[in-house]
């Protein structure tokens, strides 16, 4: 009868239902992800003359100064632009999070618009500013000042600098608000000045946090394709050299473009194991509830510097915005605005081109977004109340996309899914597989985050009474997870409409995105329509997050 009552019992564990979502979850990511990686990993080992395994490739990449100028340049962009990330950042977060300043709401939200919009779209407009043939360099060069243009590395750096910055001030912004205000007003308490407390108190506490936001300020840099195409002349990053590589490698093996985004895949990884590392033997936990509260400076004059600061960084936040609006109302001739001569023409040119690849872009980013909130939500669930060592597989095996760089990623699957048994190239699947694959870790993170938090008393009364535990996730538990639904959603789809990086390397002219081009457009130099078509993608982008944000603060209005 015991024996009876155990096999039964493994029975229901094998068959248990929640096994679906995570065996689908499996598969999905080693045939979508671990394969197209490790097909690239094994092309970048293959000598083509003797087909056998080989590393010439790779001596090659670290001998030929063309190869490994861009790997340099690489990892100096990444360190550089995160340096110079932190230290506008680490200030501007603690002063935002401890003094009161004019217009606080205002420039917080405000500063969330550069890290909304696409990063290519901002290298894009600091090229018209700053361009040979920029507005602020035919400005200056009419009354006889002459600057550099913006190409070159010290101008990818700066972009690099102005496009991620919003990212790492939200990232510390939010470490800082966690900060028990009892430590620093201890060391206040003992005589400590302002200076000493941040030094020895604020930014100790804030280390863990400050870290993992450097790092992965790091690894978009890296790992970016959009801003170093647009503005780095003359200066190869890995990125740039692997996307050159493949496109003219096209028709036989692409060695060297596999070696290069192998190399970045293996720089990316290092960093994320690293991370990981540092943060579990670091750990500094505080059990206060309280939050530090925004003071008023001491004196008004304190208070409007501060608050200048602020208005000077939200200036830069603002003006490619501003740029790009102007510019496609105005007369152009290629890369050359005439600023002053007002047009309606580039509206009535782009009309009809533009049809196709926003029908495309939200065809492709609603089907993927889809799939990623029906297999999320439930990896979600299980995360949260399945059991730890499943929970923890599932949470890092999840995370995985966000550190496999996206030009690896693009090549992978070309590579893997242009022959039989599985052709997908020229199709729109290989490119919502794309955005699947690499959006799901959203969807996952926001409703476990949101369930961790929520009683399971209600979804087991449901299974007591006899409703099926799917029937009770989809009729119940989502109700209650909703907001980490919706902001999941929204998360995959705006990053997907966005995505140029991956996009570029696996998109067919029959499903050519707004990415793409806009992108097209720029490289041609056709900076007005790229103008009219960065715009839509913006609105694209920055639309369905204000409508969400509306409802949902509506809602919160509503409840109160």
């Amino acid at each position: 009868m015991t024996g009876n009552i155990r096999s039964l019992t493994l029975k229901r564990k094998i068959f248990d239902v929640w096994n679906l979502p995570i065996l689908i979850f499996i598969l999905s990511f080693i045939l979508f992800l671990i394969y197209p990686i490790l097909v690239v990993v094994k092309e970048s080992l293959v000598d083509v003359s003797t087909a056998t395994i080989s590393i010439s490739s790779y001596i090659k990449f670290f001998t030929k100064p063309y190869y490994y100028k861009a790997l340099v340049n690489t990892l100096l962009l990444g360190l550089f632009g995160t340096a110079g990330i932190m230290i506008i950042d680490i200030p501007l977060a603690y002063f935002y999070t401890r003094y009161k300043i004019y217009g606080q709401v205002l420039i917080g939200t405000a500063l969330w618009i550069p890290y909304l919009t696409p990063a290519f779209i901002g290298a894009y407009t600091w090229l018209i500013l700053l361009g040979k043939y920029g507005l602020i360099t035919v400005l200056l060069r009419s009354i006889g000042i002459m600057i550099p243009t913006i190409g070159g590395f010290g101008g990818v750096l700066i972009v690099f600098i102005l496009s991620y910055y919003p990212l790492g001030f939200i990232l510390l912004t939010g470490a800082f608000q966690t900060i028990d205000p009892t430590i620093e007003e201890a060391a206040a308490n003992l005589g400590a000045s302002g200076l000493r407390k941040f030094w020895t108190v604020t930014l100790r506490s804030a280390t863990p946090s400050i870290l993992n936001a450097a790092l992965l300020v790091f690894i978009l840099i890296i790992d970016s394709f959009g801003i170093p195409a647009i503005v780095g002349i003359g200066t190869p990053v890995l990125t740039t050299l692997v996307y050159g590589e493949f496109t003219s490698e096209m028709g036989g093996p692409p060695i060297m473009a596999s070696t290069g985004a192998t190399i970045l895949l293996t720089i990316s990884m290092t960093i994320l194991i690293l991370q990981r590392i540092y943060l579990s033997k670091k750990s500094y936990i505080t059990s206060s509830t309280r939050k530090p509260v925004p003071v008023e400076p001491t004196t008004a004059k304190k208070k409007f510097f501060l608050t200048s600061i602020f208005f000077i960084v939200l200036v830069f936040s603002l003006l490619p915005i501003v740029t790009i609006i102007i510019s496609s109302f105005t007369k152009a001739d290629g890369p050359v605005l005439e600023y002053g001569h007002f047009t309606l023409a580039h509206y009535r040119e782009t009309f009809y081109a533009i049809v196709k690849p926003l029908k495309n872009s939200y065809i492709l980013a609603t089907t993927s977004m889809v799939l990623d909130l029906l297999l999320g939500s439930l990896l979600g669930y299980v995360v949260v109340r399945k059991g730890r060592k499943i929970a923890t597989f599932i949470d890092a095996f999840a995370a995985l996309p966000l550190g496999i760089p996206g030009v690896l990623f693009g090549i992978g699957l070309v590579l893997a899914f242009s022959k039989q048994p599985l052709v997908l190239i020229g199709t729109a699947w290989i490119i919502i597989i794309a955005y699947f694959v690499r959006r799901l870790p959203y969807p996952v993170r926001t409703v476990s985050a949101i369930l961790s938090q929520v009683n399971p008393n209600v979804e087991e009364a449901s299974v007591n009474l006899g409703v099926k535990p799917f029937s009770t996730f989809f009729r119940i538990t989502s109700r209650m997870v909703l907001p980490g639904v919706i902001s999941g959603g929204l998360l995959a789809w705006t990053s997907s409409v966005a995505d140029l990086t991956c996009t570029i390397l696996i998109f067919s002219a029959k499903w050519k995105t707004l990415t793409v081009e806009t992108f097209s457009q720029i490289r041609s130099d056709l900076y007005g329509p790229a103008s009219v078509i960065g715009i839509v993608l913006l609105l694209s982008v920055l639309i369905p997050i204000f409508i969400v944000n509306f409802f949902t603060r509506t809602r919160e209005i509503g409840q109160e």
